[in-house]
C-alpha cells in the first residue's frame, strides 16, 4: 500500500521554551481534530531549570512518555533570514553556517545550526545556538529522563499548528498571513498550505503593551495587564477600552505598518497569490484595537486563531495557556515528517 489507512496520529511531548517560562504540551490528531490534548506551563526561565525542576514539573502535569520535541525562540537560538543562491540542501546548510559564524562573530565549531528554505525567492531561515547554551538546556532534561528527539525554531511549530487543516496538495494555493504576538516577542509568517513562505521577527511584545498602558495611565503593571485582558472581549467602547486604545495606538500602528511591509515583501519575492486572511495568535494575541488597525493597514480579514475548527475545539483552559500553540505544534512534529503529498490527496487520508 502506498498510503496509510490510519487516521490517527499520536504526538510526542512538545516543549516550548520562553525566557519567561516553559510550556509542555501533548496531543493526538484524529479526523482533523486534536484529541487528548493537554498543555501545562511553569513560570521559570528555562535557562535556570534543574533536573529536579523538570521531574517535579512532569509529575504534577501528568504527562506520559519521555520522547520530546523542543521549540526554541529567537531569544535563545539566533534566527537570521539569509538570501542565498540556488544550491543543494547540504550546500545551503554549509553556506548558512559560515554566514552565521561571520554575522555572530563566533567560531564555526562553537555552535549547532540548521537552515531551511522559505518561499521561492531564495530566502533561507538559519538557526544557530552555541554548544554551551544547548548543553545547559538539555543536560537537566536528560538527567530527568527526557529524551529530546528534535529541536526546531518556534516559528516552525507555530506554522504547523496553523496549517493542520491545509496539508493536502490542493491546499497549497491557500495563503494565510499569521501574526504570532507573544508576551516576550513576535513574528510575522506567510503560509501557503502547510509551507512557510515568509518569516520575519518583529520587535513587539505583550509586555511592551502593558508597559505603555502603565506609563500612559499611571496604573501599576498588574492593573495594566488586567486592562489589556479586558479589551480582548469588550465590544462596546468604555473608559477602559478608550484608555487602552490611546495607550497602545502608536505600537499597534507600528505593528500594522510592519505587517503590511511583510505582506508586500512576500508578494514581490514569491510572485504568488496574496494571503486571504490575517490570523492573530500568541499569548498576547487578540485585541480588538489591534485587529482594527491591522484590517485598515493590510486590507485583509483579521481573525483570531480559534476561528479554525481544530483550534476552536480545544478546551478554553488549553487556549489560555501561554505557548500552547507552540507546544502542540512541536508535539506533532513527526506528523509532518511522515506525510507525502500526492495530487489525488490519497497519501493524506488523515487530513481534514
Amino acid at each position: 500500500m502506498r498510503f496509510s489507512l490510519s487516521n490517527r496520529k499520536k504526538g510526542l511531548l512538545g516543549i516550548a521554551f520562553h525566557d519567561g517560562g516553559v510550556t509542555v504540551g501533548q496531543c493526538n490528531w484524529s479526523q482533523g481534530r486534536y484529541s487528548n490534548a493537554i498543555a501545562h506551563r511553569v513560570d521559570k526561565n528555562p535557562r535556570e531549570m534543574t533536573s529536579s525542576d523538570w521531574r517535579n514539573f512532569l509529575n504534577v502535569s501528568s504527562i506520559n512518555g519521555n520522547e520530546c520535541v523542543i521549540a526554541l525562540p529567537p531569544s535563545i537560538a539566533h534566527h537570521q533570514v539569509l538570501r542565498l543562491p540556488n544550491m543543494s540542501e547540504s550546500e545551503i546548510k554549509e553556506a548558512a553556517a559560515w554566514e552565521m559564524a561571520d554575522r555572530l562573530g563566533i567560531d564555526r565549531s562553537s555552535f549547532e545550526m540548521d537552515a531551511l528554505q522559505i518561499g521561492s525567492g531564495g530566502d533561507v531561515l538559519a538557526i544557530a545556538i552555541e554548544h554551551s547554551i544547548l548543553s545547559s538546556l538539555l543536560d537537566p532534561m536528560y538527567e530527568a529522563g527526557l529524551q529530546p528527539t528534535k529541536i526546531e525554531p518556534q516559528c516552525v511549530a507555530v506554522a504547523r499548528t496553523m496549517s493542520m487543516l491545509h496539508r493536502r496538495q490542493s491546499d497549497q494555493a491557500t495563503v494565510r498571513s499569521v501574526l504570532d504576538f507573544g508576551m516576550n516577542d513576535s513574528a510575522f509568517l506567510v503560509l501557503a498550505g502547510d509551507s512557510m513562505m515568509f518569516y520575519k521577527r518583529l520587535e513587539y511584545s505583550g509586555n511592551g503593551l502593558i508597559d505603555s498602558i502603565a506609563s500612559h495611565t499611571g496604573v501599576t503593571k498588574n492593573q495594566a495587564e488586567r486592562m489589556l485582558e479586558e479589551t480582548q472581549s469588550i465590544q462596546e467602547s468604555n473608559d477602559i477600552s478608550r484608555a487602552v486604545r490611546d495607550a497602545t495606538r502608536t505600537i499597534h500602528e507600528a505593528m500594522a505598518t510592519d505587517a503590511m511591509k511583510c505582506i508586500r515583501h512576500y508578494g514581490v519575492t514569491n510572485r504568488g497569490p496574496l494571503s486571504s486572511q490575517l490570523i492573530i495568535t500568541g499569548s498576547a494575541s487578540w485585541n480588538l484595537n489591534l485587529a482594527e488597525v491591522l484590517h485598515a493597514a493590510c486590507n485583509q480579514t483579521v481573525v483570531k486563531d480559534d476561528s479554525a475548527d481544530h483550534i476552536q475545539s480545544l478546551p478554553e483552559s488549553i487556549r489560555a495557556t501561554h505557548g500552547w500553540h507552540i507546544a502542540l505544534g512541536a508535539s506533532l512534529a513527526q506528523f509532518g515528517e511522515t506525510k507525502q503529498r500526492r495530487d489525488s490527496d490519497l497519501s493524506e487520508r488523515d487530513a481534514a
